[in-house]
């Protein structure tokens, strides 16, 4: 597991980041913006993501930092996940169509 390599190589190092008022020290690789605006991801984090060529993404901004989410297989589970609702619960399309059959019921009164 590298370190510094020379320039257009692979440069990683821990940093320390200020979250929630503690210090993390959190894993940081260094690249570079080419001329049309594209950014290589090193291979050790495409390995580690499961990222392959062609693999969708979506840039965010966060508190002025740009985040990089793939949308890979996985991530996709995640989302499903999230959005499945509890047994016994309604799922949350249910919940909005009973809120708006209540918004319809007091309008019409």
């Amino acid at each position: 597991m590298g370190g510094r390599r020379g320039q257009g190589r692979l440069v990683r190092q821990l940093i320390p980041v200020l979250h929630s008022g503690k210090i993390w020290f959190m894993q940081s690789y260094r690249t570079v913006i080419s001329s049309k605006g594209q950014v290589v991801i090193p291979a050790e984090l495409r390995e580690q993501f499961g990222l392959d060529q062609g693999t969708p993404a979506t840039w965010t901004e966060e508190e002025g930092r740009l985040v990089l989410t793939p949308m890979t297989e996985r991530r996709i589970r995640e989302i499903r996940g999230f959005l499945k609702p509890a047994p016994g619960e309604p799922s949350a399309f249910e919940a909005l169509f009973e809120e708006r059959e209540r918004e319809r019921k007091r309008e019409n009164q």
